[in-house]
């Protein structure tokens, strides 16, 4: 083969370009410290991790919005109870959650102002339900805030309490009304042995320690409990929560806190759900509670006309002799009974219309109104202004969660109230003239047919 052919390549060179393998591997192992700094490196990092710096765990929980179904409730039936569509429920249990009344509820009810703590060699650590003890404390006397209280578990019958003061005065709070004080203690180191379920009264400590299992007893082990101030305490768990619609236009809503004791997240997360729904639960029964009261009281006014009607009949049978009753008189009874009927109904409805214009001229929240529906009023104007009217009063008190009291959409909604009231004290006027109108004519109906049945024969 010519030099042309092999393109002018030396075929002896090529040959001398081969891959040194050989000399890779000894420059990278010339280089070894390189690697031995990294590495060590890494060990010191995930031993400090480990080691000095307490894990933080995220947990979610997922929660429904639906529409609920009242069975004991129909079509025909007058009171109707409109709990509001799925995204309002949505909207309201977003802003409620991140309110401050709604979180002191939780803390309350699990107590998170009160910690237990385990002091280890580089941090202090939750030990939220891993504890051998649990304390009960009385929420009506002083709880030492923000010191450590150390308890020291002997037997299963004694545990010693052990706490220093550097000075002679120490800050207490009462659960019970939130209140912080003052109390006056001894300078220096308290130690002192107590039995388990004893009560313990002291300037700075009350309440009751009992074992949580006989069998789990850590003795001779030092734990701490700690109490601190149920506003920071509130305040501190209502930034930490967060909730969010799973995906937009979602009725699920996901719930999520942060914190280093899982047991501890788990407990707040199921209890703010507890807290929700009980909270909506009494909203709705509160409802429905005003109303029926209202139902009651004018089922009694009614009862006691009934009463009144039937002496009064009586009397006038007795009065004028008429005990056999022939055709004609039980069609006049049976009229005088329907007009009757209808003056009890026109009474009741007098009532509501009274109740109701003094409630607008006396009252500040109107979020309570009895439906007009409930005394048979079906008076287009009185329904629309009742139900406007209670929108604006249950807007306004939605706003005071999340917005300032001097905001000008208080003013606004303030003055569209008094609009709505004004109309509506016009037509309860109106309405109310009708009704007396027929309600005289219906009693003069009634004198002309009583009339009529006192000429009859006696036979």
């Amino acid at each position: 083969m010519s030099n042309d052919d092999n393109f002018g390549l030396d075929f002896s060179q090529i040959k001398g370009l081969t891959f040194d393998f050989k000399g890779l591997v000894f420059k990278v192992l010339s280089l070894w410290y390189v690697f031995a700094i990294c590495i060590a490196i890494g060990l010191y990092y995930s031993h400090y991790q480990n080691k000095f710096k307490q894990s933080i765990y995220q947990l979610d929980s997922l929660i429904t919005i639906e529409n609920e179904q009242n069975p004991f409730f129909t079509a025909n039936t007058s009171i109707s109870f409109n709990w509001g569509g799925v995204s309002g429920k949505v909207g309201k249990i977003l802003t409620e959650v991140k309110t401050r009344s709604h979180n002191e509820l939780v803390v309350d009810s699990l107590k998170f102002y009160m910690n237990y703590l385990d002091k280890g060699e580089y941090y202090t650590k939750d030990i939220y339900n891993q504890t051998s003890f649990v304390f009960q404390p009385e929420l009506s006397q002083p709880q030492l805030l923000n010191q450590l209280i150390g308890v020291t578990v002997i037997n299963s019958n004694q545990f010693e309490l052990d706490v220093t003061f550097s000075g002679n005065t120490v800050m207490a709070q009462i659960y019970s009304d939130k209140s912080i004080k003052q109390v006056a203690v001894n300078s220096g180191e308290f130690k002192k042995i107590y039995r388990f379920n004893e009560a313990i009264k002291l300037p700075f400590l009350n309440g009751t320690f009992t074992l949580r299992n006989q069998e789990d007893i850590q003795l001779n082990k030092t734990v701490f409990l700690q109490f601190s101030v149920f506003d920071g305490v509130v305040n501190a768990f209502k930034n930490n929560i967060r909730i969010e619609p799973l995906g937009k236009s979602s009725s699920v809503l996901k719930l999520s806190a942060t914190g280093t004791n899982k047991a501890k997240i788990v407990d707040f997360l199921n209890t703010t759900v507890a807290v929700l729904s009980r909270t909506e639960l009494e909203r709705k029964n509160l409802y429905a509670t005003k109303t029926i009261t209202f139902i009651d009281s004018s089922l009694q006014a009614v009862g006691a006309n009934l009463n009144k009607f039937t002496t009064d009949l009586n009397t006038f049978r007795q009065t004028n002799k008429v005990f056999d009753i022939d055709a004609e008189m039980l069609e006049i009874n049976q009229r005088i009974k329907t007009y009757e009927a209808s003056i009890e109904a026109d009474d009741l409805k007098l009532t509501y219309l009274n109740s109701l214009e003094d409630y607008l001229n006396n009252k500040t929240d109107y979020s309570e109104i009895a439906a007009p529906s409930s005394v048979g009023i079906e008076e287009g104007g009185i329904s629309s202004g009742v139900s406007s009217i209670t929108a604006l009063a249950i807007e306004r008190k939605n706003l005071e969660y999340t917005t300032q009291a001097s905001s000008p959409l208080f003013l606004d909604i303030d003055r569209k109230i008094e609009t709505e009231k004004k109309v509506l004290l016009e037509t309860l006027k109106t309405t109310r003239a009708l009704i007396q109108v027929n309600s005289n004519r219906i009693r003069k109906s009634i004198a002309v047919n009583e009339s009529k049945l006192g000429r009859l024969p006696e036979d």
